[in-house]
């Protein structure tokens, strides 16, 4: 009974044969059918860039997501705006600006300003500790006649005179040390000499540079309205909320804005994926097309190649919009793949018909045998290589299965086109047969083709001794977990969200834990703070100051002394040029004064490097313009008096606090923390820097110990990772499997089909030990590699051993037209994802470099490894 491979082939020469006598009508068929697939694509394909859908939404972290997501939904898919300044009475003002323009951006469908608004305006002077309220009381009831003063007169000319009446009375009526002070008017000083900028903080200098509530770092969540069905769903407003913070920087001198979060992340890692796939694709066609034309050195040939490649990909384009109408953020990375492996059936193809040419076959002959004796192993080489694709199909990991599915069926596709159309296009654009090929027009020397079979038994010592040494190596092979390696280390969202992760107060690393009552919020948040790897856990509960009862006292008291005679602050007013001229000059006989009293005092340091600071001022506005005068005196009062007001009217307002509770708490705070349904969430932030990956693991491992299904971004990353890594795992299983089974029913026998999986198991091992040696780490882009090398990798070994098993006599399979095609349809496949290894995207990037490693080791291994086992079976 005939095998298998040769019915088979048989039928194909048949079908062939009946369709090339109509060459011009297939053709014209086929273009029909691209033609409307390319239109069905353009109408129906989208993109779906929303990332938690490359994972099935079944796996339990997933669902954890959801629940949180869906109980607690204000932050979810938000931006993170960054609001960096000098001071923390400019960073709130940039903050007010930017919460006024961004609630009236209609991209944008809410905004969270965190410790702003009319709430902590009033109630803000309940959450500092006691001492620090009792210390600020102290300090503001001493310094009522300094407040009293400038109240009446805010003007440099009169600080000027009541920071000299400091100096040279026993008593003086400041709410804070002079050191500091006298520190900050000399920068102020210097900076107007210059002619620079410069803010002194009056928030600092009364209550501390280092207090928690005057950061000069301050935070806008943004939720923005997403276009899901777009390819950019964030474009619009981000580029809106880029337009207001560039505006915000231009406005207030000094602010910097940056924007972060996960959309943010996640447009820059969409934009800078499709502008890769768009590159990669365009760099593979045309090295695709460069190394046909050298392998081939024909026109026709490589031309009839494109071709058939061309028609390929608008079917498989058809294919994936008629099978799930959306490409995800990974299957929109199939055109490259396509770009490269859709040629390798044509190539073989067309080197087996120009040798059998040279073999002076007519025309019709040699393309009519070319078909028949290629059809076989180059059908056995789709179904194992979309064998690799299809692995992944019923794995968990989603965004791999849809692109498995798709380039699996773009291999099918790409066989039907060579077996049917390339003949036809051969048929109609002839080749000419050339001279005879002679040994001497071989590339190598004769003992480079004999190698293999001639130190077989090096080369299997050899081979034993790399899959030994490389299993060892293999043992610290890693997957990096952190998605953020791969996205654009330069850019602002990747450089600003690594800044934030280094500090304690600011990670936007943090779990979240749900509990069902206050007892169990309460409790929970107590076993949590006391773990090594956890800085604080947060409740609403928090949010409820500590001592309020004899902090509202506090205040009581103060406000007696100061609100009794102030409701609002004045701005400053600038006084005539002579009268702060005279100023100045007491203020600096006062320090003259005061050194001479005091030469080795606690101010004297600091009052020296001031007096030449004022005795430069003084010699500088002597020589300038009444107008120079002017805005000198102007830009330093602006400088020192600046922001006093602001804080002045701060303070005033948080003279009449009440209680808070639960149910006084603002709305867009207290739902972020208690939902509807009576919900506590509890949000649990790191000790230690999460940038590294050993203490994102401890942390995620201890909070787990004691609320299992704690979520949030750090399990996201890890369960991501641990999910992707078991899909590899089950499809490398899946592909070796189907593999192993195609093999033994279409091969001789089972050690054949063993000796075709020599080579490709070497390669997935050098190939696994490149990670290691080259520092690559697998991570979620790249994993896919080794499934895909095993259903790629496997055609060539099928080629070969089907050469080397033909009736046809060859002293070394390596000098015929099969070896070549094998060479240069891996080198086109290897040509089209190198482009992959050098696109701005990291993780595109790392497995264009893993594959193109992959498929030149696997050349190697193929045509040393094979040769030399598969000989020595010949009887």
């Amino acid at each position: 009974m005939k095998k298998v491979t040769e019915v088979y082939g048989q039928f194909i020469t048949n079908l062939d044969s009946r369709l090339l006598r109509y060459p011009k009508t297939l053709i014209l068929l086929v273009l029909l059918l691209c033609g409307f697939s390319l239109y069905y694509t353009a109408k129906h394909m989208g993109v779906d860039a929303d990332t938690t859908d490359i994972l099935s939404k079944d796996l339990q972290f997933q669902k954890d997501r959801e629940r949180f997501i869906k109980t607690f939904p204000q932050d979810d898919q938000a931006i993170l705006v960054v609001v960096d300044a000098w001071t923390p009475e400019q960073a709130t003002q940039a903050l007010d600006y930017l919460g006024a323009q961004f609630s009236r951006e209609k991209q944008i469908q809410s905004v969270y300003i965190p410790g702003s608004g009319e709430f902590f305006d009033r109630h803000g002077l309940l959450y500092p500790d006691l001492k620090d309220v009792q210390n600020l009381a102290g300090k503001m009831t001493e310094a009522q006649p300094f407040i009293g003063a400038l109240s009446k007169d805010n003007s440099l000319k009169e600080l000027w005179l009541i920071l000299g009446q400091a100096l040279t009375e026993e008593a003086h009526e400041l709410p804070v040390d002079l050191n500091p002070m006298l520190d900050k008017i000399r920068l102020a000083i210097r900076a107007a000499i210059e002619g620079k900028t410069y803010q002194l903080s009056w928030q600092q200098m009364m209550m501390g540079e280092d207090n928690d509530l005057l950061s000069t770092r301050r935070f806008v969540l943004l939720k923005p309205h997403l276009e899901f069905n777009e390819l950019m769903p964030a474009e619009k407003p981000l580029a809106a909320v880029r337009a207001i913070a560039d505006k915000a920087e231009q406005t207030f001198p000094g602010v910097n804005v940056r924007l972060t979060g996960e959309v943010v992340l996640e447009h820059d890692e969409l934009a800078t994926v499709t502008y890769s796939a768009e590159m990669a694709s365009a760099f593979s066609f045309l090295l695709v097309f460069l190394s046909l034309l050298i392998g081939f050195r024909s026109f026709k040939l490589t031309l009839a190649t494109l071709g058939v490649l061309t028609m390929g990909l608008m079917l498989t384009f058809g294919f994936a919009t008629l099978a799930f109408g959306n490409l995800n953020l990974i299957s929109i990375s199939f055109a490259a793949l396509y770009i490269g492996i859709g040629d390798d059936y044509a190539v073989q193809v067309c080197m087996r018909y120009r040798e059998l040419l040279r073999q002076n076959l007519s025309r019709r002959q040699a393309l009519t045998e070319a078909v028949h004796r290629v059809a076989p192993p180059i059908t056995l080489c789709a179904i194992t290589g979309a064998t690799g694709f299809f692995s992944f199909i019923p794995t968990q990991y989603t965004g791999v299965s849809e692109l498995g599915a798709i380039a699996g069926a773009g291999i099918f596709i790409s066989l039907l086109i060579t077996l049917t159309v390339l003949p036809a296009m051969l048929k109609l654009f002839p080749l000419n047969s050339g001279p005879a090929e002679k040994k001497s027009a071989h590339l190598f020397p004769d003992w480079v083709y004999r190698f293999p079979i001639e130190h077989a038994a090096l080369v299997k010592w050899t081979t034993a001794a790399l899959i030994v040494v490389g299993l060892g190596l293999l043992t610290q092979a890693r997957f990096d977990i952190n998605p953020l390696n791969l996205r654009d280390p330069k850019s602002e969202s990747v450089v600003t969200f690594r800044e934030l992760l280094k500090t304690q107060d600011t990670s936007p690393m943090t779990l979240t834990v749900m509990t069902k009552n206050k007892d169990e919020a309460l409790a929970m948040a107590e076993k949590l703070k006391k773990l090594e790897t956890v800085e604080n856990a947060i409740t609403i509960f928090d949010y409820i100051p500590a001592d309020e009862e004899a902090k509202l006292a506090l205040i009581e008291d103060l406000s007696l002394v100061m609100g009794l005679q102030l409701t609002t602050f004045p701005p400053p007013h600038q006084d005539s040029i002579e009268n702060n001229m005279a100023a100045l000059e007491k203020f600096k006989q006062a320090i003259e004064q005061h050194l001479k009293e005091k030469p080795d005092g606690q101010l004297a340091a600091n009052l020296r490097l001031l007096l030449q600071e004022v005795e430069s001022l003084i010699a500088v506005l002597k020589s300038e313009s009444e107008p120079e005068k002017k805005a000198t005196l102007d830009k330093l009062q602006r400088s020192l008096l600046g922001t006093l007001p602001q804080t002045m009217n701060t303070l005033l307002k948080g003279l009449s606090p009440g209680p808070v509770t639960i149910d006084t708490l603002p709305r867009d705070l207290a739902e972020r923390w208690l939902s509807k349904d009576g919900v506590y969430r509890i949000q649990v932030t790191p000790s230690k820097d999460l940038n590294d990956e050993k203490n994102l693991k401890a942390f995620i491992k201890e909070v787990r110990q004691i609320a299992p299904h704690a979520t949030d971004l750090p399990v996201i990353y890890l369960e991501s990772g641990t999910a992707i890594v078991k899909a590899f795992q089950q499809a490398l299983a899946g592909a070796v499997a189907a593999i192993i089974l195609v093999l033994l029913f279409t091969q001789r026998s089972a050690k054949d089909a063993l000796l075709i999986l020599l080579p490709l198991v070497t390669t997935a091992i050098l190939t696994g030990v490149s990670t290691v040696l080259m520092d690559n780490p697998f991570n979620f882009a790249n994993i896919i590699v080794i499934p895909i090398l095993f259903g790629l990798g496997v055609d060539a070994g099928i080629n070969i051993m089907s050469r080397i098993r033909s009736p046809e006599h060859e002293d070394s399979v390596l000098r015929t037209g099969t070896a070549r095609g094998v060479v240069f349809s891996e080198l086109t496949t290897m040509c089209s994802l190198v482009s992959m290894a050098f696109t701005p995207h990291l993780g595109l990037a790392s497995m264009g470099k893993l594959l193109s490693i992959g498929l030149l080791l696997n050349i190697l291994c193929t045509l040393i490894i094979l040769p030399a086992f598969a000989y020595k079976t010949q009887s």
